[in-house]
């Protein structure tokens, strides 16, 4: 469904007049439409690793430079798909993780050694306090290409077409969660509850075909 689409299912449940563009909104109109939004916010903020939020990323290397800024849309890295290529001729390989204590301990001497004889094709990859990717040892040119998958964070719908990044066979717990918000604003607790309990069916049902399929982690 789309945002305009969901406006409407949560309005027909609730007896409300539908909406025919997004900006004629008006009163329990308007306040629905936040609640698709902040229900589809709740559902992905659940849970750490939906496989839906998997996004592929890549950069090239700069010679010198240890550190790397991730997108701006990052939730949280997966640092177990790590990969380094030396050219395009040349197959990637993986990178090793390490914690920014073991790289501390064990790699920053001598990545930070000021002779540079250090630099060369990087085998390690960390994290670092300030969220930035950092490489060891330090890439010696700028033709490296590195490639990873991270879990994106949430971006609210707003024209009417847009669609939620949440698969379609699960746009009804979207609709069910904003159920419950607009129940809860009307001070109906009956069908606040009634609404609260299909969504946590339906949340349970993501997390159950979603979360314990490994199959679908890659399948982006």
């Amino acid at each position: 469904m789309t945002f305009l689409e969901l406006i409407n299912a949560v309005l027909r449940e609730v007896n409300e007049v539908e909406l025919t563009t997004i900006g004629s909104s008006r009163g329990i109109q308007t306040s629905v439409k936040d609640f698709i939004n902040k229900s589809q916010r709740d559902i992905i903020n659940s849970e750490v690793e939906w496989p839906f939020t998997i996004v592929s990323a890549s950069f090239t290397t700069t010679a010198s430079t240890a550190e790397y800024s991730p997108p701006a849309a990052v939730k949280t890295i997966d640092f177990d798909t790590f990969t380094v290529q030396e050219s395009a001729s040349t197959a990637e390989k993986s990178l090793s993780y390490l914690s920014f204590n073991e790289y501390i301990e064990h790699y920053n001497e001598v990545d930070t050694n000021p002779n540079g004889d250090s630099e060369g094709l990087p085998r390690y990859v960390y994290f670092t306090p300030d969220e930035k990717i950092g490489l060891s040892p330090v890439p010696d040119v700028a033709t490296y290409t590195v490639r990873y998958y991270y879990y994106s964070t949430h971006t609210d719908m707003s024209a009417a077409t847009d669609t939620p990044t949440i698969p379609e066979r699960f746009h009804d717990v979207i609709v069910n969660r904003a159920r419950y918000y607009t129940h809860m604003l009307r001070s109906d607790t009956q069908f606040s509850q009634l609404a609260l309990r299909d969504y946590e069916q339906g949340l349970n049902r993501m997390r159950v075909e979603l979360i314990n399929r490994k199959d679908y982690m890659r399948a982006v």
